[in-house]
């Protein structure tokens, strides 16, 4: 599992692909550093921008997140801002 900590208020790139037009489901795990119950801040979704371009997608941030990358989507990154410190961790 990979597992990597983003700050408070920071908006970090968690996932990246590149030529790959296969779509997929990404599955990811946000969890405060503080050990709260409380997860807010959100999630942007960036898919291909060159042949078919798409607007990024926002979506608020969740304990568990799945995100999909679509057929068009070569270019694919996912970036969180959360507000309060946090691990995530990809299955």
């Amino acid at each position: 599992m990979r597992e990597l900590r983003v700050s408070a208020g920071e908006r970090r790139r968690v996932l990246r692909r590149f030529s790959s037009s296969i779509p997929r489901t990404f599955t990811f795990d946000v969890e405060p550093e503080d050990g709260s119950s409380e997860i807010s801040g959100r999630v942007e979704v960036r898919g291909s921008r060159w042949l078919f371009p798409k607007p990024p997608v926002v979506l608020e941030l969740r304990p568990t997140m799945r995100v999909d990358k679509g057929f068009w989507d070569t270019v694919y990154s996912v970036f969180i801002t959360p507000d309060q410190d946090v691990w995530v961790t990809f299955r």
